[in-house]
């Protein structure tokens, strides 16, 4: 098994870094790359967590749990776009999900060109096992932070979320700065 990246801790930069890019932030790399590492991090958790639990992929989990949680049977675009999964694994998602017997594959009354996807009983008892052991996963990873510290991670990373939508709305532009490359001891050709 290969350890978590959390084993890493959080990403620093050298001290030469303000000389090697003189436009950059330090604390904003630390900071970025800090937060996709435990993204990932997380993510590989729940996806071990989930397999050694259920015997199915996190995504499966995820889309079982967007079936379950839905108001009304739900089409596959309707679950891809709320489980922002690529569309040919979410066939595959799907497959299993319907082998197993958890789900179930309905013609659409509205459009007969798509199908409609319910929760089956089984399904259901599933969810009902797999949301709880998430929900428990979730709250003793951050049971480090104080409720206080909690609502403060909130509103930081609904800050970062919200900056992070206005740069993607908009087009990207050249990449800009400078570097100073620095001098290596050594380097492989």
């Amino acid at each position: 098994m290969r350890p978590s990246p959390a084993s890493r801790g959080a990403v620093r930069v050298g001290p030469d870094f303000a000389h090697e890019f003189p436009d950059g932030d330090a604390r904003s790399t630390e900071a970025y790359a800090t937060l996709a590492r435990t993204g990932t991090a997380l993510l590989q958790e729940l996806e071990r967590c989930v397999q050694a639990w259920y015997d199915i992929p996190q995504p499966a989990a995820t889309v079982l749990a967007v079936v379950e949680g839905a108001e009304s049977p739900l089409t596959p675009t309707q679950i891809i776009e709320r489980v922002l999964a690529p569309a040919a694994s979410m066939t595959a998602t799907l497959d299993l999900l319907e082998r197993r017997g958890w789900i179930e594959r309905r013609p659409n009354p509205q459009d007969r060109r798509s199908l409609l996807i319910t929760i089956t009983p089984e399904g259901q008892e599933v969810a009902d096992r797999i949301l709880p052991g998430i929900r428990t996963l979730e709250r003793e990873t951050l049971s480090g932070l104080t409720s206080k510290e909690r609502d403060q991670l909130m509103r930081m990373l609904e800050k970062i979320l919200a900056r992070a939508d206005e740069i993607t709305a908009a087009e990207p532009t050249p990449p800009g700065g400078r570097r100073n490359r620095p001098k290596r001891t050594s380097r492989t050709s």
